[in-house]
């Protein structure tokens, strides 16, 4: 499979033509003939009518694009469900207690939790104000359709009506792969010269009229300024990602909590490791049916993408918003420490009476905690006005 920055080549195979790629087209025109692919990333994801998250026949799970863990099985919400009583606990349980997922996906992760809330922690259950988040209105009546079919009811917003609001929240921020599907500036270091020059990724037009892509100057200063203050970058001859977005929206996001937590599960890595020398060629993929494909470009709107968080930069903007961060700990860690074990033996324990559940529950905790898969998905805890150490799900095994 050819991957980005394989050859500069790579990046200029011809796009299949979409709803969007119309759009695409007229914004590139009226922008002089390119754009950022920052900017191509977030209408091919965002757009209102023809982005990837606002299609009306978007699946998850086995049947779409991608699954993500709350998908996988209840079990995963089951045990940050655990979690969250936790940390209503060390908030000295109030009343009312504020569970906010930001980007509700298939809405599947809240419905987890709140029903193992109200069968398992009912107190809390009672004290829970759940409020589900999402960019596009379409994806918010999924999730309060999702909801719904359980019993269970929580208020439904757009993320930027949420985040303009005043009041201030006390309780448990969470998040499950949100900030991989946020739009990143594409970089390359041409390698030339010493050190080589940093250079920008741009959309623009081929010859033959499709849609291609070609180097330019920095968009904006304000990617020089975030990898200075990193103190980072790619290596000579390398391609790399930067999502000035993802800081923005956790301080954000942050600046809404009076006290509590903020849960982020994702893929990613701290900076270092992200803009590794060795890592030559980025982490932005493109997915259809669950299969990487070969063109950033193809199919506009039908195709996700995605690039791994920078950790770093999250806990930083936590950081300036009065947020204390723990050390990143990975999925699988977090998830044994949270239970994953017992309730592998419980289901185990009633294998005689339904064998295929024991089985189905047996190959959902693999799944969660493979090494090489959804096992190595970061955690990023990070508290404000609450004790942070010692928090359960920071408690797992070490490496």
């Amino acid at each position: 499979m050819e991957r980005p920055g394989d050859t500069f080549d790579d990046f200029a195979l011809a796009s299949r033509s979409t709803p969007l790629e119309r759009v695409l087209r007229e914004e590139i025109a009226a922008a002089g003939g390119r754009i950022p692919f920052e900017r191509y990333m977030a209408l091919a994801l965002g757009h209102p009518e023809h982005g990837y998250y606002a299609r009306a026949d978007l699946r998850w799970g086995r049947d779409g694009d991608f699954e993500t863990s709350p998908e996988v099985h209840p079990v995963f919400g089951y045990l940050w469900a655990r979690q969250v009583v936790e940390c209503w606990e060390r908030l000295k349980r109030p009343d009312p207690f504020a569970l906010v997922e930001v980007g509700g996906g298939s809405g599947a992760f809240m419905a987890s939790m709140l029903a193992w809330l109200r069968e398992r922690a009912p107190e809390c259950f009672a004290a829970t104000r759940p409020t589900v988040l999402d960019g596009h209105p379409r994806r918010l009546e999924e999730q309060r359709a999702a909801l719904e079919r359980l019993g269970l009811r929580a208020e439904h917003a757009l993320l930027e009506e949420w985040l303009g609001r005043r009041e201030l929240v006390r309780g448990v921020v969470i998040s499950n792969e949100l900030f991989d599907a946020l739009p990143v500036h594409l970089l390359r270091n041409d390698g030339q010269n010493d050190g080589g020059r940093l250079e920008e990724i741009y959309v623009g037009m081929r010859e033959d009229g499709a849609l291609g892509l070609e180097s330019g100057p920095l968009s904006t200063p304000a990617i020089a300024a975030h990898l200075e203050a990193l103190g980072l970058g790619p290596g000579e001859g390398c391609t790399a990602e930067v999502c000035l977005a993802a800081p923005a929206l956790m301080e954000r996001v942050s600046r809404r909590l009076e006290r509590g937590y903020v849960l982020t599960i994702d893929y990613g890595y701290p900076a270092a490791e992200l803009y590794a020398s060795w890592r030559r060629n980025g982490t932005l993929l493109a997915f259809r049916h669950h299969s990487p494909q070969p063109n950033l470009l193809d199919a506009p709107g039908l195709t996700d993408l995605t690039a791994h968080v920078d950790f770093t930069s999250l806990a930083s903007a936590g950081a300036r918003a009065g947020l204390e961060a723990a050390p990143l700990t990975t999925q699988a860690r977090a998830l044994v420490a949270l239970g994953l074990g017992e309730a592998v033996e419980a289901a185990r324990a009633r294998m005689a009476e339904d064998f295929g559940a024991y089985a189905v529950a047996r190959r959902a905790a693999d799944t969660l905690i493979e090494p090489a898969g959804r096992g190595r998905i970061r955690v990023l805890a990070m508290a404000g006005g609450a004790p942070l150490e010692g928090l359960r799900c920071l408690e797992g095994p070490g490496d």
